[in-house]
């Protein structure tokens, strides 16, 4: 059998000579070891000696040597024999030579002058290792591919046997397949309008039983809500007589007053709800000076405040500088009724803390918007219950033991107004932190030049206005 070579190649006579006694003295039993003087003498001996059938494991190279530097002999060696493992012998190569060496030579390793004689031969040894690996590898890989080109042939010839076998039946098969088609075609087709019909009626029931919880609900608690003030009514009435003091009367007198006005307020609301879902509320546009009217809704509303003995609360209307005197067009009692109804339903849920409520303009998609905000730091609403509380008749305490009294219309009517302006409304809010409502009108723009020159680019998400409260 033949050694395999290992090929030294330098300029220098001496390092070569060196190379070859160190390289013969640790392998020379089992590789020959040949030498040249330049890379093209090495690629000339090279191809000979691979036309002969020797096999060229390792190659050791010279990196500065004349005429052929080392990185561009090994990258002519590897197109010629990819297999053998390059190892640059360098005192002098570049950073750009040993680069190309690792990219278009496929470079195993780099040894610098002067070596080691011990790190000369262990980095061959590792080298020839590498070499009888690869080579196994291959060998095994062939064996591989043969085996399984074997089994693959083996599986189409059992695969076209089964083919065979398998066309008669398939034959009968699509016989019964055709009688039965037009047959499942229609069980289908009665099956899906059973159940189509069965979805319908099970959400026509639900909507049914839903709509008499509500009801049922909404009339417990209006039963509630009037037969209270109207307690107070007719019981300190009949507690005035002759014999009771100006200052009793005053004070029965006031309950009496804050009663009847809080079952005119019940009336108001089931009255504004009923005539907004019979389609009969009409909007009337009218020009406003929204900074005039939002100061006339905070002094009615710190009046309000003081009646309800929450004077302590800190109340703040935030208008931009910039509009304060805008002027706008819009239905004036539909926004009064709107932020009144926002501004009560903060009041009650907050005990102390802070309400801040105001107005932003605003741009999306070329449209200018006014954006209003009630903003408190009250119970807040759980999350599971911000898409109920906008729907009519519902409350997310339903219990007639809760200690906030209403209806439950309040939000109910302020979206339905805020749709009949074209706007939209929304809330954002923590359960323990408070709440932040939102709507928006259009913005009929009278003071257009105003409004152009210090619009906001876009409507602000909940999250950002969440910042202001």
């Amino acid at each position: 059998m033949k050694k395999d070579v290992i090929f030294c190649v330098d300029d220098e006579k001496i390092v070569l000579n060196s190379l070859k006694t160190e390289l013969k003295n640790a392998f020379g039993n089992k590789y020959i070891i040949e030498t040249a003087e330049s890379g093209t003498e090495a690629l000339e001996a090279i191809e000979n000696l691979m036309s002969l059938g020797y096999k060229i494991q390792v190659v050791i190279a010279d990196y500065a040597m004349p005429v052929m530097k080392g990185d561009e002999f090994l990258m002519n060696l590897h197109s010629k024999s990819p297999e053998t493992l390059n190892i640059l012998l360098t005192g002098q190569a570049t950073i750009e030579g040993v680069i190309n060496s690792i990219n278009h030579a496929g470079l195993y390793r780099y040894i610098s002058k002067p070596w080691h004689t011990n790190d000369l031969v262990l980095t061959v040894k590792q080298a020839l290792k590498s070499y009888d690996q690869e080579n196994q590898l291959k060998v095994q890989n062939e064996a591989l591919k043969e085996l399984s080109a074997s089994l693959e042939n083996k599986v189409q010839l059992r695969t076209q046997e089964l083919k065979n076998n398998n066309i008669l039946l398939l034959e009968k098969q699509q016989e019964i397949i055709l009688q039965n088609k037009e047959l499942e075609t229609y069980r289908n087709h009665l099956e899906n309008l059973v159940k189509e019909r069965t979805l319908d009626l099970t959400i026509a029931k639900d909507n049914a039983e839903e709509s008499d919880r509500l009801k049922s609900e909404f009339l417990s608690t209006m039963s509630h809500e009037l037969r209270t003030p109207l307690n107070s009514i007719i019981g300190l009435s009949g507690l005035v007589d002759r014999d009771t003091s100006m200052d009793e009367v005053i004070e029965y007198t006031q309950i009496i007053n804050n009663s009847g006005e809080h079952l005119l307020k019940l009336i108001d609301d089931l009255f504004n709800v009923s005539l907004i879902e019979s389609g009969k509320t009409k909007v009337n546009i009218k020009d406003i000076d929204l900074g005039v009217f939002m100061n006339e809704i905070h002094g009615n509303m710190k009046i309000y405040l003081e009646r309800l003995k929450k004077e302590h609360i800190d109340f703040n209307l935030v208008i931009p500088e910039i509009h304060k005197n805008l002027t706008i067009y819009t239905d004036k009692l539909k926004l009064t009724n709107i932020l009144v109804n926002l501004l009560r339903n903060a009041i009650k849920f907050s005990e102390n803390g802070t309400i801040n409520y105001g107005f932003r303009i605003c741009e999306k998609h070329e449209q200018k918007y006014i954006v209003f905000f009630v903003s408190d730091t009250g119970i807040g609403i759980d999350k599971k219950y911000q898409d109920l509380i906008f729907k009519s008749f519902t409350q997310v305490n339903s219990d007639l033991n809760r200690p906030y009294e209403g209806a439950g219309v309040g939000l109910t009517i302020a979206k339905k107004l805020v749709n009949l302006l074209k706007g939209d409304i929304w809330l954002d809010s923590t359960l323990g932190e408070g709440s932040s409502f939102f709507f928006t009108i259009p913005l009929y723009d009278v003071n257009n030049e105003m409004i152009r020159n210090n619009c906001e680019n876009i409507i602000k998400s909940p999250a950002e206005f969440k910042n202001e409260r």
